[in-house]
């Protein structure tokens, strides 16, 4: 390999950026949910189908592409997925009626399903798992950034103007981040030898053979169940039920997600210095708080509103932080780009499920007050507390980095 200086926090950041509009792309649509099914006249079920349709694509193509992910380079991967990611973002934008937008969100959700699942792989290809969990953080906080400065824009760009406009302006940053991918990702070959070696189809099930990996993955359906079921309807439930206006969705996306950017990093170091189970348990714990004041609220005004959701954002979406730095420990490096394909398969699949659960037990027109929102507290609390035991017996089996342009150093990370 050629002694290229890489520094670990440029690359971090890249991929938190890439983070940025892949879950940006995702989320703008929960925000918005009034206004679509005003604009396009439809219900709280279509409504599902419409974010479901994205996850259930990804979930699809992630679980094919587990079959040869790891025969290529990781940066190839990447920038191949993310480039079709951006052109399906700008088709988003173009859509007129709700047949092409679903289509077009089957088409942008096929290549986001992967780049999620290479960006933990380069993740954990890169960083030791030491301090993997704070590396996570850094990554993660892309997911942070959607809420704090993309959603509350994209929402109010939309009220403003139209539907269309946020996903134009994703489009055009995901542009720039191209660059960046090309710039600052090295090349990362050194899995491909050993993958090659391998049928794919053996290998594979040498993957699912693993209890300890399909703990990891029943680790990740759970934890997607017990967020996205809530998150989904939460913006519809804050307007029609609690009286706030569709303006102020965009101050709880704004507060909660500046709170998270703080907790991404502190339960980060947490995580590396206590333990990712320890920490996991806990935040899952404290997380039932929330989704039950969440989906219980009656109404009241914007500071209450405010303080509960913040709550979601910090115990339920950071839990994220030291689940995948436990999933992603679980599979050789070989394996880890097919692995954690089937990961990101699970996750995208088990998300748009969570969503259409969600959708079948709330009802109300598009103006309506939403019914039943607390059943799906309920689901929510019963997956967040079984997630608990299974993750106990998800441990590491492979603590290793592997060698790409030059080693990192620890001084390059926070």
């Amino acid at each position: 390999m050629a002694a290229t200086s890489i520094r670990e926090r440029p690359l971090l950041y890249c991929l938190a950026f890439v983070q940025f509009t892949h879950v940006m792309d995702f989320m703008i649509m929960m925000p918005l949910s009034p206004l679509f099914t005003d604009e396009f006249g439809i219900t709280p079920t279509q409504f599902g189908f419409l974010v479901a349709s994205y996850n259930i694509s990804a979930g699809v193509v992630s679980f094919l592409s587990a079959f040869f992910v790891d025969r290529f380079d990781r940066r190839k991967v990447m920038l191949f997925s993310y480039a079709f990611f951006v052109i399906g973002t700008f088709a988003c934008g173009f859509s007129p009626t709700y047949g092409t937008l679903l289509a077009a969100r089957i088409f942008t959700g096929m290549f986001g399903g992967v780049l999620s699942a290479i960006l933990l792989s380069v993740v954990g290809d890169v960083v030791p798992y030491e301090r993997r969990a704070s590396a996570m953080g850094i990554v993660m906080s892309g997911f942070v950034a959607a809420s704090v400065l993309g959603i509350p824009i994209g929402s109010w760009v939309a009220s403003h103007f139209n539907l269309h406009v946020p996903f134009f302006g994703i489009g055009g940053i995901g542009i720039l981040v191209m660059a960046g991918i090309i710039i600052l990702i090295p090349k990362m070959t050194a899995h491909i030898e050993e993958a090659k070696k391998r049928n794919a189809w053996k290998n594979i099930k040498e993957i699912l053979s693993s209890a300890n990996r399909l703990r990891a993955l029943l680790l990740m359906t759970l934890l997607m169940l017990g967020h996205f079921s809530i998150i989904a309807f939460m913006p519809k439930y804050m307007v029609n039920n609690v009286g706030i206006t569709q303006e102020q969705v965009s101050l709880i996306y704004l507060t909660g997600g500046l709170c998270s950017l703080v907790a991404l990093r502190v339960i980060g170091k947490l995580s590396d210095r206590f333990g990712s189970f320890k920490v996991f348990a806990a935040l899952s714990v404290c997380a039932l708080i929330p989704i039950f004041a969440i989906t219980n609220l009656p109404k009241e005004g914007l500071t209450v509103v405010l303080a509960v959701t913040s709550l979601l954002f910090i115990f339920g979406g950071s839990r994220g932080v030291p689940c995948n730095t436990l999933i992603t420990a679980t599979a050789e490096p070989h394996q880890r780009g097919g692995f954690l394909s089937l990961n990101s398969a699970t996750q995208q699949l088990a998300a748009g499920v969570a969503t259409v659960i969600g959708g079948a037990l709330i009802s109300g027109g598009p103006n309506d007050p939403v019914q039943n929102y607390h059943h799906v507290g309920w689901v929510a609390a019963a997956a967040s507390l079984l997630a608990i035991p299974v993750a106990f017996y998800v441990k590491p089996v492979n603590k290793k980095t592997v060698p790409i342009e030059a080693p990192l150093t620890e001084e390059t990370i926070l």
